[in-house]
């Protein structure tokens, strides 16, 4: 089985201590070869490359260990409050946070094509993973990482069906009432059950306020939000505009960056949006795409600063199931990037792991 690796500069000169492989399970680089200087490192490590497990971590299998985690948290936060603990939340934020070090690209983008809770769990999943990457990027301690990754994870604990009817249809008067109660009555229940973390309180309170003053429960601005919670808040709101609502389709990164820097601008922390553009581009893990040679394919992995060089078809020009999917160079004519593309219920079923290779 091939996990992901990163290329370490500190191998420049050195001989490759292990097999390189392509997404497809082509070989790139034997064990042994020798790095002989800046630009043969900076050639191989453009590409996204891969080695075969071994042992410890590497034996975990992220996907299905994802979709066995999700199941046990949709029945502990859908269930009676009573069954709620502290330290059973920091376990499941500290699995998430697991499973992301060991294969980030893929829990960024299975859970978008591959749903692993139901909608409502699926998108605070996908928000506590964009906010470790951003987390990451700000040189948070793997204390507050612990905390973020609990907040997005509880963020909308006070009430899940709440928020898949808001995912799934209209609110009622009531429901908008609630909706904007929702994060101040989650840290309650957080309270409740033993949270004294308090970068965790305050991130979920805080995840709906808006730098400009205009947001809930509390109408906070500018430095009275705190860090976390404005990380948070772009995830979640990130995560929202990529899943769509039953009254728009799913946006493309293009426009949703483009409303972020306009209308929404005084919203959100322009600098972690920034960030996240910069870290992720406009073709994150789990983008479906044609192909100039019509080919259906998916973005896998992310290059570097968000530049994408490869896809993976799994969809040949006639619709056909591609077995196995294929690793295509975006770079090349005959597959250059044409358009996004949402799944199409018409296609044939889709074994979605082995686009990461599992």
């Amino acid at each position: 089985m091939l996990r992901p690796v990163q290329l370490d500069p500190a191998l420049i000169g050195q001989p490759l201590p292990y097999d390189l492989y392509s997404e497809s399970g082509v070989l790139l680089a034997g064990a042994g070869l020798c790095l002989a200087d800046a630009a043969h490192y900076q050639k191989l490590a453009a590409r996204s490359l891969y080695r075969r497990a071994a042992s410890g971590n590497d034996s975990v299998q992220p996907l299905p260990r994802l979709r066995e985690i999700a199941a046990h948290t949709t029945n502990l936060v859908t269930g009676p409050q009573a069954r709620l603990s502290e330290a059973e939340l920091r376990l499941l934020a500290r699995a998430f946070i697991a499973l992301f070090r060991i294969d980030p690209d893929a829990c960024l983008g299975y859970p978008r094509l591959a749903p692993v809770a139901p909608p409502g769990l699926n998108h605070d999943l996908h928000a506590l993973f964009i906010s470790i990457l951003l987390a990451d990027q700000l040189e948070f301690t793997e204390q507050r990482i612990e905390s973020l990754a609990a907040a997005a994870l509880t963020m909308n604990i006070a009430d899940m069906s709440l928020h898949e009817r808001s995912l799934n249809g209209g609110l009622s008067s009531s429901d908008q009432v609630a909706m904007r109660a929702h994060p101040g009555h989650a840290a309650n229940i957080l309270e409740g059950c033993g949270v004294t973390d308090s970068e965790w309180l305050d991130s979920v309170r805080q995840h709906h306020e808006n730098l400009n003053g205009g947001g809930y429960p509390d109408k906070l601005s500018g430095a009275q939000i705190g860090l976390a919670a404005r990380v948070l808040h772009v995830a979640d709101v990130y995560c929202d505009k990529l899943a769509g609502r039953h009254y728009r389709p799913p946006k493309t990164l293009r426009l949703a960056f483009k409303e972020w820097f306009g209308g929404e601008r005084a919203h959100l922390d322009t600098q972690i949006v920034n960030l996240l553009l910069r870290r992720v581009g406009l073709y994150p893990p789990g983008t479906l795409v044609r192909l100039a040679n019509r080919e259906t394919a998916c973005i896998t992995r992310l290059g570097r600063n968000g530049q994408v060089h490869f896809a993976t078809s799994f969809l040949d020009a006639r619709g056909r199931a591609l077995d196995p999917p294929r690793e295509r160079n975006l770079e090349t004519r005959a597959y250059a990037l044409r358009n996004h593309l949402s799944p199409d219920p018409a296609w044939p079923a889709i074994a979605w792991p082995l686009l990461w290779g599992y």
